[in-house]
């Protein structure tokens, strides 16, 4: 866990450090009043970083919260090739070099790692998401989508296909994707709304004598009155529960939290 959580470390770093890096050259070019080829693979480079942070960021969490297990370190492996890739692009040119054949496969090669390097790092962060059983489907429509979305982008730079209802496909594929992607976190947040309903130790309520009339009678949290004499109170009930994401922790034997996986510090 300190192994994984000190990768995550070293990936918020290297972001940071890459937008200010972007940050410095696009200051100094500016001041310089020069921006030329090396200027540009300079920022192509920290821009490269960020976004290998990023993703890798999204392998580390699932690694970390062990979902799905090996997506998250197969991820982690696509997004470094990719960025070592990437980075000998940006400063060898392949596009340039004498031998086409290993220009054409190199530039091959870089497009599929990209691909897998965004294909995983997106599984990983479905696997994320706690479904109540009548959404799971969504997620399981979504996942194949990606995974075929992923499969016809290979196939498009292995093969370069010319046929325009290929490219239609694709798109309708991509439409998909999309919609997935937004409507699984939203299904999260719903799911997790329904399973706290489910799991409530307490009834919002209190049985007590009223103060000024003596009415024995049960009342609800919040405000409200007395039904006799219209005495008003202010009840508060306050369980235990977590910090984070606030499901109930009454009886829990597990070390984090069975809805968000924070870690339960004991009082």
């Amino acid at each position: 866990m300190a192994m994984k959580s000190q990768t995550q470390r070293g990936l918020l770093i290297g972001l940071v450090a890459s937008i200010a890096s972007c940050g410095l050259v696009g200051v100094w070019c500016l001041l310089v009043g020069n921006f030329g080829s090396f200027e540009g693979k300079v920022l192509g480079t920290t821009a490269t970083v960020a976004g290998a942070s990023i993703l890798g960021l999204a392998s580390a969490i699932p690694w970390e919260r062990r979902r799905w297990h090996p997506v998250g370190p197969f991820g982690m492996a696509c997004v470094a090739i990719a960025f070592v890739l990437v980075v000998v692009a940006i400063w060898s040119e392949p596009w340039r070099w004498n031998d086409r054949v290993l220009s054409h496969n190199f530039e091959r090669a870089l497009g599929i790692a990209c691909v897998a390097g965004v294909a995983f790092p997106h599984i990983g962060l479905m696997s994320l998401a706690r479904l109540r059983r009548d959404y799971r489907w969504i997620r399981f429509c979504t996942l194949t989508a990606v995974a075929l979305l992923a499969i016809q982008i290979d196939i498009t730079i292995l093969l370069e296909p010319n046929d325009d209802a290929w490219f239609r496909f694709m798109g309708i594929v991509g439409i998909f994707v999309a919609c997935g992607t937004v409507a699984v976190p939203i299904l999260h947040r719903v799911s997790a709304i329904k399973k706290r309903e489910a799991v409530k130790t307490v009834e919002l309520a209190l049985s007590m004598t009223c103060p000024r009339c003596e009415l024995a009678q049960q009342l609800p949290a919040g405000r409200s009155k007395c039904s006799q004499c219209g005495l008003r109170f202010l009840i508060e009930i306050e369980e235990e529960s977590c910090e984070q994401c606030g499901y109930p922790l009454y009886k829990l034997e597990s070390a984090t939290c069975p809805e968000c996986g924070t870690p339960i510090v004991g009082e």
